[in-house]
């Protein structure tokens, strides 16, 4: 899992059972990037946090505020809460991932041809935009600066 990004602020530990139980009520399978990394973060605040954001005009560049979980005791940390909040907003088939300072969301397609691709969600113009071809090239991409997360090694 080494190609994950670590994180903060994680969600309890997970186990395949809690993955299953999710995908079960929203009838919905994760593509094996998210499993894995839900498995190992449980989402969090990213000490790599920048991505490269095109096709919005007078905004090169986003930052991930937080990645959402399963289980996490604020309810808006939460993939499910996540998906049952904006279900009717959102493209079909996208589940939003993560949350940037604002009210866009990262998301990942979870049906479809574009299943495994991570997009851009623009609250204001409900707007969506392709990030990256998969989860992994997405994270590998993200970059850090002051104003990033540190991870504090123990």
């Amino acid at each position: 899992m080494a190609r994950f990004v670590r994180t903060t602020e994680m969600g309890p530990l997970l186990s395949e059972a809690d993955l299953a139980a999710f995908e079960q009520r929203y009838r919905l399978a994760l593509p094996l990037p998210l499993r894995e990394f839900l498995l190992t973060t449980n989402g969090g605040r990213p000490e790599r946090d920048l991505f490269k954001l095109q096709g919005v005009p007078g905004n090169p560049f986003g930052r991930i505020h937080f990645f959402f979980g399963l289980n996490d005791p604020v309810e808006s940390c939460n993939l499910d809460w996540n998906l049952d909040v904006f279900r009717d907003r959102l493209p079909p088939g996208l589940l939003p991932i993560a949350t940037t300072e604002g009210a866009d969301k990262l998301c990942l397609a979870v049906s479809g041809a574009d299943t495994g691709q991570v997009f851009y969600w623009d609250a204001h113009a409900r707007s969506v935009h392709l990030l990256a071809e998969d989860l992994g090239t997405f994270i590998s991409a993200l970059r850090s600066d002051a104003l990033s997360p540190t991870v504090l090694e123990s």
